[in-house]
């Protein structure tokens, strides 16, 4: 007698739930329904409604959900109609990330600054005015002999240029010599005749041109200003190492500069790189 009650109850929730299902369009179609609701189908329609909420209001339907609900409190085995799917989705192991291009390494030598055989010898003081009247008419960046006195054509000791990109930077680099030899020395350590920028990329960029010198205290003023010609494009060169142009840590542009040799047929190039980014 259980198991034939028991098939009873779950035979009368089923037919609920058929005919819950075949209503469900029932109130959008109403609604979209340019017919009178005097008209037999809407009729129709409201009656099934309230055939449906008297029989689920009856003893037996209700005595069959409460046995449901119970049963499903006692029952802790958490069992679900989409139990399978959703297992299956749980289950579902991440999809791998992207394969990564490859990036050979670059098997050329690389430093801070040409060496070359052909590099021109150190500029000296009295060499100095006139590089900088050949140097202005062929770059872009342009050089001015910087004094504390304006108007004055006397070479200070030190000796402060300015270089100047347009609409880029201005920076100023100082230079000792001794009068017995006037070979231009660029120092690192005195203070220069402007204060320091508030600019984060400014600041990075002082501190990295100031690394390169102490590697190479001996380096020629013309090979410095080479290497800040570079820095022309610094605001829309892409690192060559993550092609980005901003870099991920501290959003600066590329503001090292490497040396790369191209061979012997060919000349080499400087690169740009993030501090941040590994040297391949």
């Amino acid at each position: 007698m259980a198991v034939e009650r028991l098939s009873s109850m779950i035979s009368s929730l089923s037919d609920i739930q058929s005919r819950l299902q075949q209503l469900r369009n029932a109130p959008p179609s109403l609604l979209k329904s340019s017919m009178p609701f005097s008209s037999p189908s809407i009729r129709h329609d409201f009656q099934q409604l309230k055939e449906l909420a008297d029989t689920i209001r009856s003893d037996s339907v209700q005595e069959a959900l409460r046995t449901a609900t119970n049963s499903e409190r006692a029952d802790k085995s958490d069992l679900n109609r989409n139990g399978r799917r959703e297992t299956r989705k749980r289950r579902r192991p991440p999809s791998p990330d992207s394969p990564q291009p490859f990036i050979p390494y670059d098997t050329r030598s690389s430093s801070l600054f040409p060496v070359t055989s052909d590099e021109p010898p150190a500029l000296r003081a009295h060499e100095l005015a006139g590089y900088i009247r050949e140097f202005n008419p062929t770059h872009s960046c342009k050089l001015h002999i910087w004094t504390r006195i304006p108007g004055s054509t006397q070479l200070g000791n030190p000796a402060v240029v300015r270089f100047t990109i347009r609409d880029v930077l201005v920076c100023y680099v100082t230079m000792a010599y001794a009068p017995s030899d006037p070979v231009l020395v660029i120092e690192t350590e005195k203070k220069s005749p402007h204060s320091q920028s508030d600019f984060l990329v400014y600041q990075s960029l002082s501190q990295q041109i100031a690394k390169m010198l102490q590697s190479h205290p001996r380096v020629s003023f013309q090979s410095l200003m080479n290497l800040m010609c570079t820095y022309e494009g610094i605001f829309i060169d892409r690192c060559t190492s993550c092609e980005r142009v901003l870099s991920a840590e501290g959003h600066v542009p590329p503001v090292v500069r490497i040396w790369l040799d191209a061979g012997k047929d060919s000349k080499g190039r400087w690169e740009p790189r993030h501090a941040s980014c590994p040297q391949t």
